[in-house]
């Protein structure tokens, strides 16, 4: 009997002890100092944007790596620079064992618009995000959160008109039904990169029930809705569809040809009223908004092909989409070693940003490099890479934009992610302006696995969808 409990309390001794154990492991646990390893001022997402002269209240999440699951409390208010007027106040929490986000409180009163500057220090990294402030509240009307301006600019109205109700005239009641539709936002926002066996809800009327002369009469209204410049424009479209074409041959299947591509005019062309042209399908996208004669937005414009950079069909060889990669290159390689250090993204991009279904999502902090901080040689080649894309509008609108860009380059911003050649896949570059937003992904193969292909969207802050 003595035995018994002699080793009952030995057991009862040992139990004692390790719960003990496990209560000092506890307290030492959440007393632990809390550290991080790197704190990611330029991934920074905000609630919302400021405007100069109006209260202020809103929150700064910033990412951080290698967290300790240490707890921290709340911090001293941090007064910004440039921008005055705001602060940021560290939100109290416990760090995540290893990536994680914290938390900043911001209020306050900007006395000015521009950029607002915190420099911030938490768990023993410091670093210094940037809040954008507005001059006026951008609207829900504009679509975007932009600084920059609405479009409404000349293009060759008459004669995109004339081309558009020639096209229509070939065409059956049926097909008649089909394209034709009333004007409406949210029926211009129905499009994608997917092939038709994975995306069947785009608007207007298929062109798989093309006839022949239908198909003349939409090859005039494409040539005189876009430019004339060499590999650009009508050009880069019509190499497009041929790609779809050739996927279709060598085993793609019926999801993949220049049949699966739709055309819709949301609204009645016109030369005084509003309207929509819509021409869309796997790899190209065009949405070009017209109102009172004038071009109002020519974006979002979405450009792909596979394969990549060049194939043949039907006799003729295409290179659609090489210019823009050759231009987004030279911009790259043009900084020095210094400047593509700022320029460099803090994490991997594996595909647009803001691709389909993205709509009104702009980021408020731009981040990389700054034009304005170039030299002129520098932003030339921005520019060069800015035109591939402003070449696409007919030839009227495409010079009105350029210059609108070319206005904004010192205010806008260059950020890339992986190599300046940008054709390994995960190559990403993004051109992010007061008004312009140009992203480039290179991709895997999907039908042609052997080789890469890009994936690349422009979009306008003001004038997406025509700024309706």
């Amino acid at each position: 009997m003595k035995f018994k409990i002699t080793i009952a309390s030995a057991i009862l001794f040992t139990t004692l002890i390790a719960i003990s154990c496990k209560q000092d492991e506890s307290v030492v646990s959440s007393s632990a100092t809390a550290s991080i390893s790197t704190l990611n001022c330029s991934s920074t997402t905000f609630s919302a944007t400021p405007v100069a002269g109006t209260a202020f209240t809103g929150t700064a999440t910033v990412p951080y790596t290698g967290g300790n699951g240490g707890a921290y409390a709340t911090g001293t208010a941090v007064a910004s620079t440039g921008v005055t007027g705001l602060t940021a106040t560290l939100t109290a929490g416990t760090l995540a064992s290893g990536a994680g986000s914290v938390t900043f409180a911001i209020t306050g009163t900007p006395a000015t618009s521009g950029t607002a500057s915190f420099a911030i220090t938490v768990a023993g990294q410091s670093c210094t995000f940037s809040l954008t402030v507005n001059t006026t509240s951008s609207g829900s009307s504009s679509g975007s959160n932009g600084t920059g301006t609405v479009w409404s600019v000349d293009t060759d109205i008459t004669n995109i008109v004339a081309m558009a109700e020639a096209f229509k005239a070939t065409l059956s009641s049926t097909q008649i039904t089909s394209l034709q539709d009333t004007y409406n936002k949210a029926h211009a926002q129905k499009w994608s990169n997917l092939p038709e066996g994975l995306y069947r809800g785009r608007s207007g009327l298929q062109s798989g029930t093309f006839s022949t002369a239908q198909w003349t009469a939409f090859y005039n209204l494409l040539k005189v809705a876009t430019s004339s410049v060499t590999s650009e424009g009508n050009a880069e479209y019509l190499g497009i569809l041929a790609a779809d074409d050739y996927l279709n041959s060598i085993g793609g299947g019926s999801d993949y040809g220049s049949g699966n591509y739709y055309v819709a005019f949301i609204g009645t062309p016109s030369t005084t009223g509003l309207w929509c042209l819509q021409i869309g399908g796997h790899h190209g996208t065009i949405i070009y908004t017209y109102n009172g004669g004038k071009m109002t937005g020519g974006t979002p414009s979405f450009r792909s092909t596979e394969p990549f950079p060049t194939y043949t069909w039907k006799t003729v060889t295409y290179n659609p989409i090489q210019q823009e990669l050759t231009t987004l290159s030279n911009m790259l390689k043009g900084l020095s070693s210094t400047e593509l250090t700022t320029a460099k993204r803090s994490a991997a991009q594996n595909d647009l940003i803001l691709g389909p279904a993205q709509d009104d999502k702009f980021p408020t902090t731009k981040t990389g490099v700054k034009a304005g901080n170039l030299t002129s040689a520098q932003q030339d080649l921005v520019l060069a890479a800015i035109k591939t894309y402003t070449d696409d509008l007919d030839d009227k609108a495409s010079a009105a934009i350029y210059a609108k860009y070319k206005a904004d380059i010192a205010d806008t911003y260059i950020s890339y992610y992986g190599t300046t050649d940008l054709t390994t896949k995960g190559d990403y570059v993004l051109i992010d302006g007061p008004n312009v937003w140009i992203e480039f992904s290179m991709q895997g193969g999907i039908i042609v696995k052997t080789a890469n292909h890009p994936h690349s969207v422009w979009r306008d802050r003001k004038a997406d969808y025509g700024s309706n």
